[in-house]
């Protein structure tokens, strides 16, 4: 019986390929159920070491013919390897506003930044908070300098231990401002731009990008309005003053609330740096939301719409994507007609990441229940792997299996 299984295991052949999202399953237990987090809107992810970490969110609730609005004050984190979900239980400052707050990744800090209350706009913040993943726990940052105003649906970019944050709104104005945080003094400057003439409307929920000192920003819009992409904005850091570029032949529609993320085209150990691609996924344009998905090269200033798309509209969704170029796609509004929320998470290769790594989601295809593997089982594995000739690989890998078969202590 045990064989016949295995025989079943070795049929499931792994090809890597790019650009296919697949959507990411749930394993649980027929007596406690799935424990997941609750279909959410204007949370945000980030990724670190094979675990999806999500903070925030809010969702409508109807009752007996009225809504109640649910803030989701929660850390949940998805192991990718065991596929679980797990409501962490994470200590110290913990941000109140928890919706279209802005959310990045530092090392093995998460950092925070703004958001809303309810009712949306009442309470915005400007404050940065950041929760070390390995320790669950939360601090304030007490910082110095000219403060950005306290706002929500800002966009935030950190590059060289510097957070640069820019636009938002109070529920009631919008801004296209440019501030900068210096992590390491904990002091904010006011990038304030010299051409007010080239400054592009205000607005909030827009997405921006970092390449060559310029800070690209990428749709956006008010209540009323969704800006289109027909000309890029950038702000320039050597000389504090705003400019566009002009996209020729194609470009995607009108949008906000959309997912956007930069891959990194190197990625050593000490060096890390940007490529020149930028991915906007999903977004609403006041009538109609979107499931296409593009790339903008930052060199010659070009979008290609690709041909997958997402397996259903997204908008107020949140994106991430890892150094290695493993998109993931969490949450979101699903329907205009019955402003529904998902809690589905989608991931999407956006380029060839390393042999180690493709070898990694071999490991995860031909052994799906690898969390069964014991810990010193499977880093001996792990470590053998890397000095294993290329064509030898994959067939260790699929000796993976009959390692699954007795309980031991999972990687969770």
């Amino acid at each position: 019986m045990e064989f016949e299984s295995h025989k079943k295991i070795f049929k499931r052949t792994f090809k890597f390929s790019r650009y296919k999202i697949t959507k990411q399953k749930t394993s649980g237990n027929h007596f406690r159920g799935v424990e997941c987090p609750e279909p959410r809107s204007g949370h945000r992810i980030v990724v670190l070491d094979g675990n999806v970490y999500t903070f925030g969110g809010y969702t409508p609730i109807a009752e007996g013919g009225s809504v109640n609005h649910l803030l989701f004050k929660q850390l949940w984190r998805y192991n990718v390897a065991a596929r679980c979900w797990k409501l962490l239980e994470s200590t110290g400052e913990i941000p109140e506003e928890l919706a279209s707050h802005s959310a990045a990744l530092l090392g093995s800090y998460m950092l925070v930044y703004g958001g809303t209350g309810l009712p949306f706009g009442e309470t915005s913040s400007n404050s940065v908070h950041i929760c070390n993943l390995n320790t669950l726990e939360w601090s304030k940052l007490d910082t110095e300098g000219t403060k950005p105003d306290e706002m929500y649906g800002q966009a935030m970019i950190i590059h060289d231990n510097k957070a640069y944050v820019c636009g938002g709104t109070t529920g009631y104005s919008y801004s296209m401002d440019v501030h900068c945080l210096d992590v390491k003094t904990k002091i904010w400057t006011n990038l304030d731009g010299k051409n007010d003439s080239e400054r592009p409307p205000s607005r909030y929920r827009h997405e921006i990008a970092f390449h060559k000192d310029r800070i690209y920003v990428f749709g956006g819009g008010t209540a009323f309005d969704s800006y289109d992409f027909k000309e890029v904005p950038f702000f320039d850091l050597t000389t504090s003053s705003w400019n566009k570029v002009a996209p020729s032949v194609e470009f995607l529609e009108p949008r906000r609330c959309h997912g956007c993320v930069q891959v990194e085209l190197v990625s050593f150990k000490f060096i890390i740096c940007l490529a020149p691609y930028v991915y906007i996924c999903g977004g609403f344009d006041g009538t109609r939301c979107f499931s296409d998905i593009w790339k903008f090269d930052l060199n010659t200033h070009q979008w290609k719409k690709l041909s997958v798309k997402l397996p259903t509209p997204l908008y107020f969704h949140s994106v991430f994507v890892t150094n290695e170029g493993q998109l993931f796609v969490f949450g979101g509004v699903d329907s205009i007609e019955n402003n529904s929320r998902t809690n589905t998470l989608y991931s999407m290769w956006l380029k060839i990441p390393s042999l180690s790594q493709m070898a990694w989601q071999a490991m995860l295809n031909y052994t799906p229940h690898i969390a069964r593997i014991d810990k010193n089982i499977l880093n001996l594995i792990t470590t053998v792997i890397k000095f294993l000739p290329v064509a030898c690989i994959f067939m260790a890998i699929k000796t993976l299996p009959a390692l699954a078969v007795a309980p031991s202590i999972g990687v969770m």
